[in-house]
């Protein structure tokens, strides 16, 4: 007589988001083994967003202050409603909208459950409603799903089938997805970590104020909420929210547990967000954190800061963001967090950046020269610096600008204090990264039409010709080699980027010409590679592997990537990263 199959029984998730089985009792001289198929140990996730990318609300009224439009169908009657509100918005009323001590995370944006599997009130409680949906939300529902599902056991082989993604991709190596190297993974590896149930939360930020203060609070929500979630069984509640059923706040909560379920957290960034990572793990020391993933994270800043300080932002962008230098200098001057987006000392190894030069090239001017960016660059009051003197009215819209105040706050000093602050902060993690560390970033040029002709139905129509970034800023002109750089004067500034000299020379901004996704140039992109962590994937035309015959992802839409190549990277480095995570053994 044949022994008889075990009864499985699969879990179901409940409105906590837990794992539960029902079994139905058996008569005693049933001996057919019956077996719960349940993880009772996490491995959180915590996804930490770009700038801009948390929406924010002020603090007493609870009215938006920012909520970035979702650019998809879902999104498009929210996102015309927004283009009309934002066109009719003066400086000074987008500048007092957007106040670091003013504002607070708003926690009550849609919300998209995607491929999660999870009620959405779970989700609003992890805060996924704090996070720009149609950029994020796909993507950290593709990874709730994707790291649940790497494994199945089969009880008749007795032994475990890799599945889904860990099945398809999981054992290719990194260099077909843009690394130079790497090992692949192995099965032992993937099944390690499909002993753990992965749960996705988001990280939202007040982005106005300091990476560093940001660093802080995401290390008081590890230590604070999540991880007590799990461990001591402390409710979670969001207030204010879409999905309270009636109550206006959504909570989830788990029973006390007899044993610790997640010691320790891995965290995902995109964008700034990484510079809130690093704070979080180096300036503040968080030891709750078993290792990283970055995705196109400026690194050492991005010389597109001080292009926006002087011009504005591009495209459809400047609507929301900053039409030209008035809206952009209002808005950050009062913001850290965004101008500790600017170029650090060690950008591009410390080599100039900021230019003058004539249309034939010829160089009169190129900064830093002395290696502080901070001196000749940010606090200069020169025509060529990021807050000019003729600049500094544009610091205080309505008010009274330039250097009249001879007192502690005229606009000079408040910016020379704001400046020192983000030194202090590039210096607190210059090359550090935890250990281990992975990242991916844009690496693309020119899009090669050989391989990918792109556009409408792939004809070319409408295709995006390149992802170039400034990976440097070139003040050009006809006539500029006959001047003295620090003689010239101004006779215009229209705050788009185009200058008039007092002897009639014109002064632009020239194009971007640096590979990279549109926002974070090459040298920032490859920074963490340089500085020695676990793996970097380059991704675009022209770097290793066979997924960069595909054109690459822009910026804000990285995690978007069609071709999945965030992806990859985001699963191998969490998987890898999982490898130190013992606890389900204890």
């Amino acid at each position: 007589m044949t022994e008889a199959n075990p009864i499985l029984y699969s879990s179901v998730v409940d409105k906590n988001g837990d794992q539960y089985s029902q079994a139905t009792l058996t008569a005693t001289d049933n001996t057919q083994e019956k077996i719960v198929l349940a993880k009772p140990y996490i491995i959180p996730i915590l996804f930490i967003p770009g700038i801009m990318g948390t929406n924010l609300r002020q603090k007493g009224s609870k009215a938006k202050a920012w909520r970035p439009p979702n650019a998809d169908l879902a999104g498009a009657a929210d996102l015309i409603g927004q283009l009309f509100s934002h066109l009719f918005k003066t400086t000074e009323k987008r500048a007092a909208d957007l106040t670091a001590p003013a504002v607070e995370i708003d926690p009550s944006g849609p919300v998209d459950t995607g491929d999660s599997g999870l009620p959405k009130n779970v989700l609003v409680a992890r805060g996924w409603g704090s996070l720009m949906r149609s950029s994020y939300h796909p993507f950290m529902g593709q990874l709730q799903h994707h790291l649940n599902q790497l494994s199945v056991y089969d009880f008749q082989r007795c032994e475990a089938n890799l599945q889904e993604w860990a099945k398809e991709h999981g054992l290719e190596p990194p260099a077909d997805w843009g690394a130079e190297g790497g090992e692949p993974l192995t099965r032992d590896e993937i099944l390690h970590a499909a002993n753990y149930q992965f749960d996705i939360w988001a990280g939202g930020y007040n982005w106005l104020q300091s990476n560093r203060d940001s660093g802080a609070a995401i290390k008081d929500y590890i230590e604070k909420i999540i991880l007590p979630y799990y461990n001591e069984g402390k409710e979670v509640a969001v207030k204010d929210t879409p999905d309270g059923e009636g109550k206006n706040e959504c909570s989830i909560q788990r029973k006390k547990p007899g044993r610790p379920l997640a010691e320790q957290v891995i965290v995902v960034t995109h964008s700034m967000g990484g510079l809130v990572s690093r704070s979080l793990t180096e300036i503040h020391q968080c030891d709750k954190v078993l290792g990283v993933s970055h995705g196109v994270q400026p690194a050492t800043g991005a010389p597109a800061t001080y292009k926006r300080m002087r011009s504005g932002f591009e495209g459809a962008e400047q609507l929301f963001l900053g039409r030209n230098a008035a809206d952009v200098v209002a808005i950050m001057s009062q913001a850290p967090g965004g101008m500790e987006l600017l170029p650090t000392r060690d950008y591009n190894d410390g080599k100039p950046w900021l230019k003058v030069r004539d249309k034939n090239g010829t160089e009169i001017l190129a900064l830093p020269k002395d290696g502080d960016p901070y001196e000749e660059i940010y606090n200069s009051p020169a025509w060529y610096g990021m807050v000019p003197d003729a600049n500094l009215g544009l610091m205080t819209p309505g008010g009274e600008g330039g250097n009249s105040s001879s007192d502690d706050q005229s606009p000079r000093k408040n910016l020379k204090r704001t400046i020192d602050k983000v030194r202090e902060f590039h210096e607190a993690i210059e090359k550090k990264y935890k250990t281990p560390t992975y990242a991916h970033y844009g690496a693309q040029g020119k899009r090669d039409k050989e391989q990918e002709r792109g556009g409408l139905l792939g004809s070319g129509l409408l295709a995006s010709k390149n992802l170039f970034t400034w990976g440097e800023v070139a003040w050009e002109g006809e006539g500029v080699f006959s001047l003295t750089p620090e003689q010239i004067l101004l006779a215009d500034d229209d705050g788009n980027g185009e200058l008039k000299t007092t002897n009639g020379i014109k002064l632009t901004i020239g194009e971007p010409d640096c590979p990279g996704d549109g926002t974070v140039p090459l040298p920032s992109g490859e920074a963490p590679g340089k500085a020695g962590i676990a793996l970097s994937f380059a991704h675009g035309h022209g770097n290793p592997g066979k997924c960069n015959e595909h054109f690459s992802y822009d910026h804000q839409g990285s995690y978007g990537d069609k071709h999945g190549r965030s992806l990859y990277a985001s699963m191998y480095a969490i998987i890898k990263i999982a490898q130190q995570a013992q606890w389900h053994k204890k």
